[in-house]
């Protein structure tokens, strides 16, 4: 019950807070800093490029709290340890908002989504989604409209209800709202579906376990090692899949933290402030 109403929570949370978009558009104006808001179901401290920013759920919407327009890694890091650490790129632009919502959870239960707005010369409105995995239907108000990865100019400057489904995966709907002359690109991170059951078993299977003296120790951590590439090197992605950005590169022999899997792909910890994603076919697991 306790993770539903973590789930519930973060539901709540981005369907309220991702409206700001149209408060920040029409009330900041500073063309050099954007606003950031990171929503999340529990208590999590949150980096960008290293640097420790504040606890969330917050939103830098402020003209003191904005932050200088670019390109960052962000990196958000719950209390609770058992939960692992999410790590993307974020843009932020100036004078509008850049959303981040996670929805912590065990392993490949965890969802994410990333909300950017860009000025256009165009004047109508333009939406684009993408998805991991892809090809996941998309819904606007109640109509289906394609499948990601997913892009329409045709919407009205309004709020709509954005519905994304795809099946063995958890439902994710946005409330959003667009606006003339901006993009918004949603990129979405949806969780493996399961019942309440099953992230309970999760959820007990990776608590610490006691030793008979009452020492508390924790499970030993899966290893990983890259192997021979015809580069050398094996490149880092921000996701699981090649549409997403290298943020590093790893080198044949190394060792590295197993955090999790997905298809083809292994999420490791490639430092104290950095995850990522690598191919598994270059790899061997110790």
């Amino acid at each position: 019950m306790a993770r539903k109403l973590l789930f519930l929570l973060a539901v709540v949370l981005i369907t309220a807070g991702l409206f700001l978009f149209a408060k920040v558009l029409d009330s900041f104006k500073n063309p050099g800093k954007g606003a950031l808001q990171i929503t999340t179901n529990v208590k999590s401290k949150v980096f960008l490029n290293g640097i420790d920013i504040g606890t969330a759920p917050f939103c830098k919407c402020t003209e003191s709290e904005t932050i200088k327009a670019g390109i960052y890694d962000l990196r958000i890091e719950p209390e609770n340890t058992a939960l692992a650490a999410f790590s993307t790129k974020v843009s932020i632009n100036g004078g509008v908002l850049t959303a981040v919502e996670r929805t912590f959870l065990p392993g490949a239960y965890a969802s994410a989504s990333i909300l950017t707005l860009e000025k256009i010369t165009t004047e109508k409105p333009e939406l684009v989604i993408t998805s991991l995995p892809d090809q996941a239907i998309v819904t606007v108000d109640s109509a289906a409209k394609g499948i990601t990865p997913f892009q329409a100019n045709d919407l009205s400057d309004s709020e709509h209800e954005l519905k994304i489904t795809k099946d063995g995966f958890q439902e994710k709907t946005l409330q959003i709202q667009l606006r003339n002359n901006h993009r918004l690109i949603v990129e979405l991170y949806l969780g493996t579906q399961a019942s309440d059951e099953e992230l309970k078993k999760e959820v007990t299977e990776e608590e610490p376990k006691e030793t008979t003296e009452g020492e508390v120790i924790n499970e030993v951590t899966q290893k990983i090692t890259i192997l021979d590439t015809p580069n050398g090197f094996l490149r880092v992605r921000s996701g699981a899949g090649t549409n997403f950005p290298e943020i590093t590169r790893v080198n044949t022999g190394e060792e590295f933290d197993l955090l999790s899997e997905d298809s083809g792909w292994v999420e490791i910890q490639v430092d104290e402030n950095t995850t990522g994603w690598i191919s598994s076919e270059f790899t061997q697991k110790n």
